[in-house]
């Protein structure tokens, strides 16, 4: 495993990076998706996918690290920055908090929200996702592509990550199973499918036409025969069935940066949607809240 790990981009955001310097590099002779990127990227590495890519980005060069290797020494664990009472005197986040980032891809992304089509080559997306019982959450962004590039670059430009965080969608992991001589495994965390609607459903409520029944389609109906169905599959389920429209009341702060001249506006977005955003004079312009609702 050391010799595979050998030349590796230290962090994701890094291999993305790359990808979208690739992209750019390749515009205007050659459009590809930044999911396509990815991948190219991940063998431009020496690996098969993104997915296995990002699976090893960060991961330390020792197997018994990985897993705890019952015949090695347990993995060092870091030390903390600070003394304890300085860990103690940080004040915590309010939970609605993300990065600056995060706020400057949701607001752009809202100014070009507008309609958009589900195609073949969506429902072609659609079905090759749905082969797998886990979806790597990357592939929300390609999927996006598939209706309007300036979706998926939003998704790109905040991190599948973050968009977990804001959406309240959790990811799941699975492992290769071990055989018996094995003494570590090959995992990685994604989405099921009906959390993958789920966070479609979270973007059109949003303001973003982003078609959910166009991915859920294929089983829905087999959610609707469920006796019991977890809270992503509900959510399908009562989307489905909607005949009114929904209620949406979202708000987000950055409470780290320091945002000085501060201006208040009040836009009308999509679908009758009301955006708050309240954001710095300056040239930068530095977004300190955003809060959507209907």
């Amino acid at each position: 495993m050391n010799e595979q790990l050998t030349g590796l981009p230290a962090t994701s955001d890094i291999a993305k990076a790359q990808a979208k310097r690739l992209r750019s590099a390749l515009a205007p002779d050659l459009m590809i998706g930044h999911s396509q990127a990815l991948e190219l990227i991940a063998r431009v590495h020496g690996e098969q996918s993104w997915g296995r890519l990002n699976s090893l980005i960060g991961v330390p060069t020792s197997d018994t690290s990985l897993t705890g290797n019952p015949n090695g020494n347990a993995p060092a664990m870091p030390i903390p920055s600070g003394t304890p009472s300085e860990t103690a005197k940080s004040p915590a986040l309010p939970t609605n908090h993300v990065e600056q980032r995060v706020l400057q891809a949701l607001w752009h992304g809202l100014e070009r929200a507008r309609d958009t089509q589900a195609s073949a080559k969506t429902r072609a997306q659609t079905n090759a996702l749905l082969k797998d019982e886990v979806i790597a959450t990357v592939s929300v962004e390609g999927w996006l592509d598939t209706l309007d590039a300036s979706l998926g670059g939003m998704i790109f430009d905040m991190g599948s990550e973050n968009l977990l965080k804001i959406s309240g969608i959790a990811a799941v992991s699975r492992f290769r199973r071990p055989k018996v001589r094995d003494t570590s495994v090959y995992g990685f965390t994604g989405l099921r499918p009906a959390s993958f609607a789920a966070i479609l459903i979270w973007l059109e409520r949003l303001g973003f036409d982003t078609h959910p029944d166009a991915f859920y389609e294929p089983f829905i109906a087999d959610i609707k025969q469920a006796k019991y169905v977890d809270q992503d599959e509900l959510t399908c389920l009562w989307h489905s069935k909607e005949k009114k429209r929904f209620q949406t009341r979202e708000y987000f702060v950055d409470a780290t940066t320091n945002i000085t001249n501060v201006r208040h506006d009040v836009v009308k977005g999509r679908g009758g949607l009301t955006i708050e955003i309240a954001r710095s004079t300056d040239p930068l312009g530095l977004i300190e809240s955003l809060r959507i609702y209907r």
